[in-house]
């Protein structure tokens, strides 16, 4: 049996009884399984770290529609099995301290100040642009994610009702449910626990490197989110490369 290099939280989750599911997506370094508790990704040691990845040292060949299976400590498929038992991976959260801001939205439904404006950034950005993960849904993932990580699990019931209001891919829906619970892939909390400069640049390299634009759009995200809890003034617009707001709304801005 090929080694197992780690399991995801969210896995563990979905896989926590005997189950049948079926191959869903098949990627260079990931395969999709659904299960009827939810979505596992099934990658390569070259994938980072995520709590819906369950990393293994060799990747079996997958087809979509393939029929897979969990029980007891082993993920099995038609003429190939992986373990389990390997450690469960929890990404780290800097200690929060929740910072001051409005309590009520300009529309007057209560909430703290980020989550009013996730709300809106939800509402203009989710499900929008390209890729497997939406880029709309990669910006609100980090946001997201610095938010929790902010302001801590007191916020986590709201973030958790504004990733499942967003209608997207199942794959994105998946992954910011988990980011509305603090938990991401691991270079994005590596940059949130960074304490030190070389620290951060080499996890923002890191968050750049993923995908055609995944990690870029994330990074933007956390940097949007960490802003609004520090209480500076910054637009999505305003944080990286290409594109920017309005052209992941669908909108040309010219």
């Amino acid at each position: 049996m090929t080694t197992t290099l780690d399991v995801g939280l969210g896995v563990r989750e979905v896989l926590d009884a005997p189950a049948v599911g079926t191959v869903v997506g098949v990627h260079r370094v990931a395969a999709y399984l659904r299960f009827p508790a939810g979505l596992v990704a099934l990658t390569s040691g070259l994938a980072p770290r995520g709590p819906l990845h369950l990393r293994v040292a060799v990747l079996p060949v997958l087809r979509v529609g393939e029929p897979v299976a969990v029980g007891g400590t082993t993920l099995s498929g038609r003429a190939w099995s992986r373990s389990l038992t390997a450690p469960t991976w929890t990404g780290p959260l800097p200690p929060h301290i929740p910072p001051g801001g409005r309590t009520r939205c300009r529309t007057g439904v209560p909430g703290t100040a980020p989550v009013c404006e996730l709300r809106d950034l939800a509402a203009r950005l989710g499900g929008r642009g390209p890729g497997l993960t939406p880029e709309g849904d990669d910006v609100l993932a980090g946001a997201l994610l610095a938010t929790r990580a902010a302001w801590g699990p007191a916020v986590e019931p709201e973030l958790r009702e504004i990733a499942a209001s967003v209608r997207t891919t199942e794959v994105a829906a998946a992954f910011l449910a988990w980011t509305a619970r603090g938990q991401c892939i691991e270079p994005a909390h590596d940059r949130l626990t960074a304490t030190e400069d070389h620290a951060r640049r080499s996890a923002e390299q890191r968050l750049l490197a993923i995908g055609a634009s995944s990690g870029a759009a994330l990074l933007r995200g956390l940097r949007w989110g960490s802003a609004q809890a520090s209480g500076t003034d910054i637009q999505i617009a305003r944080l990286g490369a290409e594109p920017l707001l309005d052209q992941l709304c669908g909108r040309s801005v010219g």
